[in-house]
C-alpha cells in the first residue's frame, strides 16, 4: 500500500487486531500469522503491546489470544455517544430555531474538547467550526461546562501544564480557571467569554448519564455584536435546562448535581429566545 501518510506498523497491528475481532473465538499465535501473513516475530510484538494497552488477551496457560476488555469497554462508549448524539440532536434543533444562532455538542478527550455534532445557524454572519476538530478545554464554554462536572482531583488530567492564551481575554491561570469551573458548577453552565476566539461568545451546559456523569456539553455560540453578556446568561439557564432533557432521557435524575429547572419553565418570557438576537 504505497500512501506517505500511511505509519505501516500501525496498519499491521490494526490488522492483527481485526484478525481477533473477525474470527470472533481465540487465536493461536500461529493462526494469526497465517490470517495476517505477516512474520511470527512481528505479530507476536503487535500482540504484546496491544495485551499491555488492554486490546488483547493473552492466556499464558493456553497460549491463546483473545479480544481484550478495553475493545469491550470502547465499543461502549462508541454506543453512548451515540445515544447522546441522537438525543441531543432534536433538541439542538429546537434551540436552533428560537435562537437562530450556531448549537454545539462537544464531549472531552484529555485536555480537549471534540466537536460531535452541529446545527448551524441559518444567519450569513455565524459561528463555524467542524465536526471533529478540537479545542483547549480550558478556553471553550464546552469544555468548561463538562470539566466543571468532573470531579476535582481528576481536574489535572484535563488540564495542560500551561494554559496558553488563545486571545487577551483566555484564563491562563489555574486559580482564574478554578474560579470560573466553580462559578460554572453553582450556576449550572458555562461562559466563554472571547476566550477562544475574538469576537466570539459561546454559553454552554453539561449532559449527563444515568450515573451522574458528565459525557457531553451542548453550547450556543454567535458574534459579540449580537449576543451580549446578559443575554448570555439568560440563554445559559435554557441550555441549562435543555441538558437536563437530554440527561433525563439518559437516565439521569432531576434534582442531582448541575440540574436546574425544567426546559418549560426556562423560556419565561425574560429569555432572548422569544426573540432572536437581530444582526
Amino acid at each position: 500500500m504505497a500512501d506517505a501518510y500511511l505509519v505501516q506498523p500501525v496498519f499491521k497491528a490494526m490488522q492483527v487486531l481485526r484478525c481477533l475481532g473477525e474470527e470472533r473465538r481465540e487465536l493461536t499465535l500461529s493462526e494469526i500469522c497465517h490470517l495476517v501473513n505477516l512474520p511470527k516475530t512481528t505479530v507476536f510484538r503487535y500482540l504484546y503491546t496491544l495485551a499491555q494497552c488492554g486490546f488483547v488477551y493473552h492466556d499464558p496457560e493456553t497460549e491463546l489470544y483473545r479480544v481484550g476488555i478495553r475493545m469491550w469497554e470502547l465499543s461502549k462508549l462508541s454506543s453512548e455517544l451515540s445515544e447522546v448524539r441522537d438525543l441531543a440532536l432534536p433538541v439542538m434543533r429546537e434551540l436552533r430555531d428560537q435562537f437562530n444562532e450556531t448549537i454545539n455538542l462537544g464531549i472531552l478527550d484529555g485536555p480537549e474538547v471534540v466537536y460531535l455534532e452541529m446545527v448551524e445557524s441559518r444567519r450569513s454572519l455565524r459561528m463555524q467550526a467542524k465536526i471533529g476538530n478540537r479545542d483547549p478545554i480550558y478556553a471553550t464554554a464546552l469544555g468548561k461546562a463538562l470539566l466543571a462536572f468532573v470531579a476535582e482531583e481528576r481536574w489535572p488530567e484535563h488540564i495542560p501544564p500551561a494554559l496558553v492564551a488563545r486571545t487577551a481575554h483566555t484564563l491562563t491561570t489555574l486559580t482564574l480557571l478554578r474560579n470560573d469551573l466553580l462559578q460554572t458548577r453553582r450556576q449550572g453552565y458555562a461562559l466563554d467569554n472571547e476566550e477562544n476566539e475574538e469576537g466570539a461568545r459561546c454559553v454552554s451546559a453539561p449532559i449527563f448519564n444515568h450515573a451522574g456523569l458528565p459525557v457531553a456539553a451542548i453550547s450556543l455560540s454567535a458574534p459579540t455584536t449580537r449576543f451580549n453578556v446578559r443575554q448570555a446568561a439568560k440563554v445559559g439557564k435554557v441550555l441549562a435546562a435543555a441538558g437536563q432533557r437530554i440527561s433525563g432521557q439518559l437516565g439521569f435524575g432531576v434534582g442531582q448535581v448541575g440540574v436546574t429547572e425544567p426546559f418549560e419553565d426556562a423560556t419565561d418570557g425574560s429569555c432572548v429566545g422569544e426573540q432572536p438576537p437581530t444582526q
